[in-house]
């Protein structure tokens, strides 16, 4: 089975100045900066901001509402302003999910405004789906884009 759930968030800087930063291996800092329930964001390989980036999440023991997991980054499309990365292990690979994407795209809107659209997608059997289905949320990974479009908004240049 397939699944796809989709969110789009207004950012109050330009599309140039969001990607900048969307693109950009400072978001895992950013991100645990501000998240006071993460132990660690690590970069295990790559350099942070090209495909082939391999990302581990881990979140303080007792205190989050999900399970570690690594991402890999499988698309950044400048032009499109587009990224995606996938869940190669942990949380939902875990549970049973056979693939689980996250991707963001940056909408031009205004001089000094831009759409961030998350979009998941995942794919499971129909029995992954009937007992872990109804946790797939959007709010771990939009809390992180508030995070960040929080920032840019502040570091406008």
């Amino acid at each position: 089975m397939f699944g796809k759930i989709s969110k789009d968030m207004e950012v109050k800087a330009s599309i140039r100045e969001a990607w900048e930063v969307y693109c950009s291996p400072k978001v895992g800092m950013i991100i645990r900066a501000e998240l006071g329930h993460l132990s660690s964001v690590a970069i295990l390989e790559g350099d942070g901001s090209s495909v082939g980036t391999v990302v581990e999440i881990k979140p303080c023991p007792g205190v989050s509402t999900f399970l570690p997991y690594k991402e890999r980054f499988t698309m950044i499309d400048h032009e499109k302003k587009m990224r995606e990365v996938e869940m190669i292990e942990g949380w939902y690979i875990d549970l049973g999910f056979t693939a689980f994407r996250i991707r963001l795209e940056l909408i031009d809107k205004e001089e000094d405004a831009c759409i961030a659209r998350l979009t998941i997608e995942y794919e499971a059997s129909e029995e992954v789906v009937n007992a872990y289905g109804s946790i797939v949320t959007m709010y771990p990974f939009m809390s992180a884009t508030e995070i960040i479009n929080r920032y840019i908004e502040n570091n406008k240049t």
